[in-house]
């Protein structure tokens, strides 16, 4: 039987690895390296642009070639000027200016369009494979032998017809289009669906800007409509929002059917329709470069749709789905584990069976060696007395409890020498409490009256001779023929520690000390009964720490938290149960607490917050609070009402035109002194005066002086002696000094009064030749806002502070006088600063004669 063992061990072990060493003759005998292009039209993260890349890289990685993939994306959607694909081509023509591409694969028309114009140029005879591309008549496919590809051909007239099977009492579509190439194109193909239709059915399309107007648009649509989707709208900041969240948007204020032509609308709200995927399209693209790179000529091909529905969506429309196309795919049904993993099931199954055929071999194997080993343990009980260097605390207890015989790890132990022990001590006397001594008598006996439920090891607490407590495990066994006991004492104080310790944290916070959001939930359903009626929660969470952090360090803002966890100690009761759950989230809840009573609290803590004296920056918070009074009212629904009135609170505290943080940084930056005193006003008094004589509006004017009073706030997370230095920064220093103005980017970016200065913020250091910092943009690339504030900026400087370093070039000791320094701005025209500026400038202080700007 064991010979047999070892055979079936070793006949796996080969069969394994000859598995693997086939498996890479096979990918290296495969092997051949291609250099491919993919240019997409959209943004990363589009959906319908990630299917597209997710397909084609799939299908080569899945290939015997290995294939280098450099990807462009267009962005279309987000920009798409007359001259963008100008500045795109010149981007390519230096990036790529000694690259040859074996393959270029774009999708979707924008990309499309840009080879057609440029292609030829960029990348002669270079083989192309398109991909998502509709309407393809509108080009001229002369001289585009090389071209070959995908053409998405989106089933409109199918969708529509299907509208008005599922929906008959249909007497509107409203479309729901962007204005991109995808919606223009879109707009007229629905419309020609629409006048196939025999039915008087009207159609009305809406382009919006911005997911703002969908609300509008929603209340405008008839009851009897059904909305067909295809939009990627702007939020408000201008950025593109991802498709899906429009359609979720308008499934959460409209209960009107929505159909759609993609498939990854699908989950987000539409029924359905004959919908094309881009995962398919990519796949197929990648297809046909497989087949070229094999020699082989491949056609044009026409993507296919398939009719998708979602099954929850169907539910909630109450179709049934045998009013559905035959060969129709319902998705997002009930989840059945058999069916989904069917395959895998009979898998695990049939090795599970095989395991248990190796374990019954091995069970028997190790029977075998118990039996044998047992044997040998009979032979060797009877010298098991001699204990003494065994490593481990022993001793050997009489009937009547005396302790007769100890090692001297049981003296290391316990701190008592032998003589004190052996012969005169009972066991009896190193136990402290009743139950230790009553478990310990009890199964003393059992062992000698030959009972089965005497254990063989158990824990309890003894106390040595200092009367410390010692928690241990004692593993005790009768010695043969003999009424006495040999006891193995094995101390796990230190494990017990460990184990309250490790227990302490998986309730609590590790840094403030409060409880976590596990005992917090826990908590808040163990106190939802009527008999703590009313129940209220506090949600906070903490404003300006991700600020902190990025300012100040995080050690700052390590503790910023334990100071608002002391507040909110501070402000509550002993039975009230505080928590931190995330970064800057706080609960609190307050049993037998009303709202009335529950707002009082709040007000404490809003309290106790203006009164911190904690530094760099005072404590914000955003609280709100809500009450469950009835115990038929759900605990969900009070915790999310709480925390909807905080988001309330949050957003009108950053909304405020007295952001109490933004003083709190305006007033640390004003009596920082790193530019000196009057160094701000007198950049005030300058924008003024250089922006009218620029003919700046006075929307521009305002944000001018704006950039002058914040221009340096990044300044606040450098050290002071940075700026005290007086001689040529080193490297290091230099490249220290120069984060701070993507530290002020950053501190602008976070506060929407600052927004607009944030791009100045972050450019107001590069030079007019490009050697500035922090992106070594040059000319009229640098904001002109910046370009005006950096050379006020330094003429200031050098007119005012004993020492000034603009570069790791330049830099004055002593401050000059207005005629030196109007002579070093002239000369450093076109060096650092803009020419037309500087004459400007000079000409403003020739205007002014003798005055200085004190």
């Amino acid at each position: 039987m064991k010979n047999r063992f070892k055979y079936i061990v070793v006949s796996s072990i080969l069969l394994i690895l000859f598995l693997i060493i086939s498996s890479y003759n096979s990918k290296a005998q495969g092997y051949e390296r291609k250099n491919v292009l993919l240019i997409h039209s959209y943004n990363r993260g589009f959906t319908w642009t990630d299917d597209i890349d997710k397909g084609i890289r799939e299908t080569f990685d899945n290939s015997n070639l290995t294939i280098d993939i450099e990807t462009e994306y267009l962005s279309t959607k987000r920009i798409l000027k007359p001259s963008y694909f100008k500045k795109i081509y010149d981007f390519f023509k230096y990036k790529y200016e000694d690259t040859n591409f074996d393959m270029i694969i774009v999708s979707d028309n924008d990309a499309l369009e840009f080879l057609f114009r440029y292609g030829k140029e960029l990348f002669p005879n270079t083989p192309v494979v398109f991909t998502g591309v509709s309407n393809i008549d509108k080009y001229n496919w002369a001289n585009k032998e090389s071209y070959t590809g995908i053409i998405e051909d989106i089933d409109i007239q199918a969708t529509i017809n299907l509208i008005l099977k599922l929906h008959p009492q249909t007497t509107n579509i409203a479309a729901i289009l962007d204005r991109t190439t995808t919606g223009k194109d879109l707009k007229l193909l629905i419309k020609n669906a629409i006048s196939n239709i025999p039915d008087p059915i009207s159609l009305t399309i809406y382009q919006p800007n911005s997911i703002n107007q969908i609300d509008d648009i929603l209340e405008n649509i008839s009851d009897n409509s059904v909305i067909i989707l295809s939009s990627s709208l702007k939020d408000n900041s201008g950025d593109n929002i991802v498709v899906e969240r429009v359609s979720s948007k308008i499934v959460e204020h409209s209960d009107l059917p929505i159909y759609s032509f993609w498939d990854f609308y699908i989950g987000h709200g539409i029924v359905g329709g004959k919908l094309s995927s881009g995962y398919t399209q990519g796949k197929m693209a990648a297809e046909i470069s497989l087949d070229l790179f094999k020699g082989k000529e491949s056609e044009i091909k026409v993507a296919p749709n398939h009719f998708i529905f979602d099954y929850q969506q169907l539910q909630r429309m109450g179709i049934n789905r045998t009013e559905l196309p035959s060969n129709s795919k319902v998705v997002n049904q009930p989840y059945s584990f058999y069916r989904t993993h069917k395959k895998k099931i009979w898998i695990v199954s049939i090795v599970i069976i095989a395991l248990c055929f190796v374990i019954f071999i091995l069970v028997m194997n190790i029977l075998k060696r118990k039996i044998a080993e047992d044997r040998l343990k009979a032979s060797e009980e009877k010298y098991r007395v001699l204990f003494e260097n065994t490593g481990t605390a022993k001793c050997i207890i009489e009937e009547d409890t005396t302790i007769s015989l100890v090692n001297q790890e049981f003296v290391d132990l316990l701190g008592y020498e032998k003589e004190e022990i052996e012969g005169k001590m009972s066991s009896t006397e190193l136990v402290i409490n009743e139950g230790d001594l009553y478990k310990i008598l009890s199964y003393h006996q059992q062992r000698r009256d030959h009972c089965i439920g005497a254990p063989k090891k158990y824990e309890l607490q003894l106390k040595d001779k200092s009367s410390n407590i010692k928690t241990v495990i004692l593993q005790v066994k009768l010695i043969p023929r003999t009424n006495r006991s040999i006891v193995s004492v094995i101390d796990i104080s230190d494990r017990k520690e460990l184990e309250e310790q490790m227990r302490f944290l998986s309730y609590h916070d590790s840094l403030t000390g409060l409880y976590n959001r596990k005992f917090f939930e826990e908590e808040l359903h163990r106190l939802d009964t009527r008999r703590q009626l009313p129940l209220s929660i506090i949600i906070g969470d903490a404003n300006g720490l991700k600020l902190t952090n990025d300012v100040f360090g995080h050690e700052a803002g390590d503790n910023l938290l334990k100071e608002i966890s002391n507040i909110l100690e501070d402000a509550t009761r002993k039975e009230d149960i505080i928590a931190r759950w995330g970064g800057d989230e706080f609960g609190i809840i307050l049993p037998r607490t009303a709202n009335k009573e529950a707002k009082k609290v709040i007000k404490r803590i809003e309290d106790k917050f203006k009164n911190s004296n904690f530094e760099p920056l005072p404590p914000q918070i955003a609280l709100g609070v809500a009450s469950k009074t009835d115990e038929r009212q759900k605990i969900e629904d009070t915790f999310n009402k709480a925390e909807k009135m905080m988001y309330e609170d949050k957003k009108d505290k950053k909304d405020s035109q007295d952001n109490p943080l933004l003083k709190s940084l305006t007033d640390k930056l004003q009596s920082s002194n790193y530019e000196g005193i009057g160094h701000t006003f007198r950049l005030i008094e300058l924008s003024e005066k250089i922006g009218q004589k620029l003919e700046l509006s006075d929307r521009e004017i305002e944000r001018l002086i704006l950039l002058a009073k914040y221009h340096d706030i990044g300044k606040l997370a450098l050290s002071k002696d940075v700026f005290k230095k007086e001689g040529l920064f080193d490297k290091d220093e230099f490249e220290n000094l120069k984060k701070h103005s993507e530290v002020g980017y950053n501190i602008a970016k976070s506060f929407p009064e600052l927004r607009v200065i944030a791009n100045e913020i972050l450019y107001h250091h590069e030079d007019w030749n490009g050697e500035g910092y922090p992106e070594g943009l040059k000319e009229e690339d640098i904001p002109l806002l910046a370009r005006i504030m950096h050379l006020i900026d330094i003429y200031d400087a050098i007119t005012h502070r004993s020492y000034h370093t603009i570069n790791s070039k330049y830099y004055y000791e002593g401050s000059l006088s207005k005629e030196e320094a109007i002579e070093e701005i002239k000369d450093l025209s076109g060096v650092l600063f803009d020419p037309k500026i500087v004459n400007i400038f000079v000409d403003l202080m020739n205007e002014s004669g003798g005055e200085d700007n004190e």
